[in-house]
């Protein structure tokens, strides 16, 4: 890691405490709830080609549910802490588009940090408020677009599950491996893998 990679992490994790989010790692922080079941997730992307003059930052805003996140970390391997949901900070803004922090070596990176905090509280705070709603989350996010196709075979299953309803999660898991049946590619034997897994694990409980 850089002097200039650290430093600009630094200095966004040291702005980023004003919104009450805490540096798990360096790139990685969690806004804490009261409940405790969910936080705010921030991932700080980094693009280093411009590297050692230049380190281009573009933030990417989630929701942690700590539920949901048992089920996938048990059953898809899934590293901890899972964001339920993420969106590039640049598509929730006016702009909707890709947006990126440049912080130089020459420059102020305090600023640079600043207005990267002010950016995630403005257009982020409202995404993770919407999304951090256990009953909206759970009944919108298989029609919110935000799914990648082969994650949300993975994560509706285990919402179901987090619902209590193991005999939706049993059909979505049975629907996808109909689909996938004979396949060999990688995807494919995963899903057998998982499907195994969650029966073997969440819905033999």
């Amino acid at each position: 890691m850089t002097s200039l990679t650290r430093a600009s992490q630094d200095a966004c994790a040291t702005a980023l405490r004003r919104y009450r989010f805490v540096a798990k790692s360096r790139g990685l922080l969690l806004q804490p709830s009261g409940s405790g079941e969910t936080s705010g997730w921030l991932g700080l992307n980094l693009a280093t080609w411009s590297l050692p003059h230049v380190l281009h930052v573009n933030p990417v805003v989630g929701v942690r549910h700590r539920s949901l996140e048992a089920i996938l970390v048990s059953t898809a391997g899934w590293p901890a802490p899972v964001a339920s949901v993420c969106r590039p900070l640049g598509y929730l803004t006016p702009q909707n588009t890709f947006l990126q922090w440049d912080f130089s070596a020459t420059d102020d990176l305090t600023a640079v940090a600043e207005d990267l905090a002010t950016a995630v509280a403005t257009y982020g705070q409202p995404f993770i408020d919407k999304w951090s709603d256990w009953d909206a989350f759970s009944r919108d996010v298989a029609d919110s677009g935000l799914l990648l196709d082969h994650d949300r075979h993975l994560v509706l299953p285990a919402v179901a599950a987090v619902n209590g309803d193991c005999e939706q999660a049993d059909h979505l898991i049975r629907q996808e491996l109909d689909r996938t049946a004979g396949g060999q590619d990688a995807y494919s034997k995963g899903y057998r893998d998982f499907a195994q897994r969650f029966r073997q694990t969440v819905l033999a409980h």
